[in-house]
């Protein structure tokens, strides 16, 4: 089944209900998915013409549209943006089957000629079946670069995982819940046998760094960021300037979005991505 590629919809632009599952998102969520949103459209821009084969994969994908708390209003979100968009190869994981089964209704709705792959599932649990979604590269097979989108509920993504998909030609656009979630829950994190985040910055003994990065055992966030930057540094990634987002008006930080490519034109599309937009767009534009 095949269908005319689109220019990308703005993700804030609403859209029509289809009667299919619609998750809850904050309106804070709409500035995530316009910076995910230009990277992948300049991504594709910039290697449609030199490598054969595009793959997107999103881990923690959702249901490919959500409303927005208090507005109502029903937006596309990133799974069904990146779909309007020329990969050739799709692989999509989520944990809730609600968001893929909805998700798979509207794949399918919207009609395309590429390879799509839905998995329901942890996706710490689910790699192997994403890498074998991936086409075979080699000696006489068409080359495949990849963009790999990891949108987290919290901060249980391992750190594992992206280590297993980093031996593809893959940038990774990766949300990290240190705000609402590592800040919140720090303490219960601290607890000893707890491994949440051994796991998420590859270092099982962060606990004595972190006494000995920051003694007032306040700056959880900056002692995060430097490790996971140093662990995508071992795998050949160089780290770009990182995006906070803060609650409206409050300041408090919720997130941060963090960029690695292998590729100093990636790390340059970033920083496109970033200085084409103000942090705070209203709703409507």
């Amino acid at each position: 089944m095949s269908t005319s590629r689109q220019r990308p919809l703005s993700s804030d632009q609403g859209v029509q209900g289809d009667g299919l599952y619609l998750p809850t998102i904050k309106a804070h969520s709409l500035e995530k998915l316009r910076r995910h949103d230009r990277y992948a459209s300049m991504f594709t821009t910039c290697s449609k013409h030199k490598w054969p084969q595009l793959a997107y994969i999103g881990l923690c994908c959702g249901a490919g549209r959500a409303r927005v708390e208090g507005s109502g209003q029903v937006v596309e979100t990133a799974a069904m943006s990146a779909l309007r968009l020329p990969f050739t190869h799709y692989v999509f994981v989520d944990k809730s089957a609600r968001c893929i089964g909805a998700l798979k209704n509207r794949v399918t709705a919207a009609g395309t000629m590429a390879s799509i792959t839905l998995i329901q599932g942890d996706v710490n649990t689910c790699i192997p079946r994403v890498k074998a979604a991936l086409p075979r590269v080699g000696r006489g097979k068409p080359g495949l670069l990849s963009l790999c989108f990891v949108d987290p509920y919290n901060a249980n993504v391992k750190f594992q995982s992206i280590r297993d998909l980093s031996r593809f030609k893959m940038d990774f656009l990766i949300l990290l819940a240190l705000g609402y979630d590592v800040t919140r829950n720090l303490d219960r994190y601290r607890a000893p046998g707890n491994t949440l985040i051994a796991d998420l910055i590859d270092c099982p003994t962060w606990r004595d760094e972190f006494k000995q990065f920051d003694p007032t055992g306040r700056d959880i966030n900056r002692f995060i960021l430097a490790k996971y930057d140093k662990a995508m540094k071992g795998l050949g990634h160089q780290p770009a300037e990182p995006h906070a987002v803060k609650a409206t008006g409050m300041g408090v930080l919720l997130y941060y979005l963090v960029f690695y490519s292998k590729h100093a034109l990636g790390n340059k599309l970033w920083k496109a991505t970033l200085d084409g937009m103000s942090p705070q767009m209203r709703l409507d534009v």
